[in-house]
């Protein structure tokens, strides 16, 4: 190997770990597991933009002894992953489970944001059975919506649907933080155990269930679904944010929209800009392409690329790719 290919090389490296690394402050911690933490979050002081963005990454152990890694925020709610753009936060939630013998199943249970919204576009609140109603309410006003179900083991059902007929999904309005699930059944199931001994409601993510008539007996031993958040920077308007340039979290090169829940702002790249728009701003993508353009005609103008042979992870094949 050229002493100039391996500096190219060398530099490429250090470039792809800087591209990676702009995600999170330096010191850090960029991932929880599987999960990759983008600033304003953040896991420790100094890390996260403030305590609505603080993430907890735990690790327990099974009772088999196994070593779980998991990024929790709040008390007690499984990160399952946090994007920038669309700024949105998805966690694991449970289901809430009702039977006809009434020691089985979680009637109820509640969901409880203080800063962040339970998107309306990205979530359904789905209730399955065929002895069973649900409501959805919302903790901080006076809505609530809900599903009534009623069916017999002769119902014709539709797969893949949620049409009505032992499935029913519906919609929310934006800006709920809170809310409170209760599932019941209109005849404890007494004649429809034999095929629906249980009745199920959740908040999951649109796409994530697809019903089945199985489902009717025991939800596919499904205990939690997906939930998307909508997450801003502070309760305010961009009008409103902008006034403070010392608090305005979109930096250069960034633009402010308000959040699809309405509730606070948050920051995208220009077009034709990309990086963390809250970190260090966003790099133009057309400069970085020329700048790497020049760097790379200050070598020689064939391209080797290394390739590992699958039968040894010695042996290195040099093609030449030259322009």
């Amino acid at each position: 190997m050229s002493l100039s290919a391996l500096h190219f090389k060398l530099v490429l490296l250090v470039c792809t770990a800087a591209a990676a690394a702009a995600q999170t402050k330096r010191g850090c911690e960029d991932t929880c597991g599987n999960v990759s933490i983008p600033y304003p979050f953040g896991t420790s002081k100094n890390c996260y933009m403030n305590e609505r963005f603080f993430v907890n990454c735990t690790t327990t152990t099974t009772s088999s002894g196994q070593a779980t890694t998991s990024l929790i925020y709040g008390t007690n709610l499984p990160v399952l992953d946090i994007s920038i753009d669309p700024p949105e936060l998805t966690f694991s939630d449970n289901v809430s489970k009702h039977c006809y013998n009434s020691k089985h199943g979680f009637p109820w249970h509640s969901i409880w944001f203080r800063n962040f919204a339970i998107s309306n576009t990205k979530n359904r609140f789905t209730v399955v059975g065929c002895d069973t109603y649900a409501h959805f309410r919302d903790l901080n006003s006076s809505f609530m919506t809900g599903c009534s179900l009623s069916c017999t083991s002769w119902t014709r059902f539709e797969e893949g649907a949620c049409s009505g007929v032992g499935c029913c999904q519906t919609n929310f309005p934006e800006a709920i933080m809170n809310y409170k699930i209760t599932l019941k059944s209109f005849d404890n199931y007494t004649d429809v155990r034999n095929f629906n001994p249980c009745g199920y409601a959740f908040v999951a993510k649109e796409g994530s269930f697809n019903f089945s008539h199985r489902d009717l007996r025991d939800l596919g031993n499904r205990t939690q679904f997906p939930v998307v958040v909508d997450w801003a920077v502070a309760n305010q308007t961009c009008h409103e944010a902008q006034k403070d340039p010392s608090s305005y979290a979109c930096k250069q090169n960034s633009i402010c929209n308000g959040s699809e829940s309405g509730i606070g702002y948050h920051c995208v790249c220009k077009e034709g800009f990309t990086g963390n728009p809250y970190l260090f701003g966003c790099k133009g993508i057309y400069a970085s392409a020329f700048r790497t353009k020049l760097l790379f005609l200050t070598f020689k103008p064939c391209l080797f690329v290394y390739m590992r042979a699958l039968h040894s992870a010695l042996l290195a094949l040099l093609t030449p790719i030259c322009f």
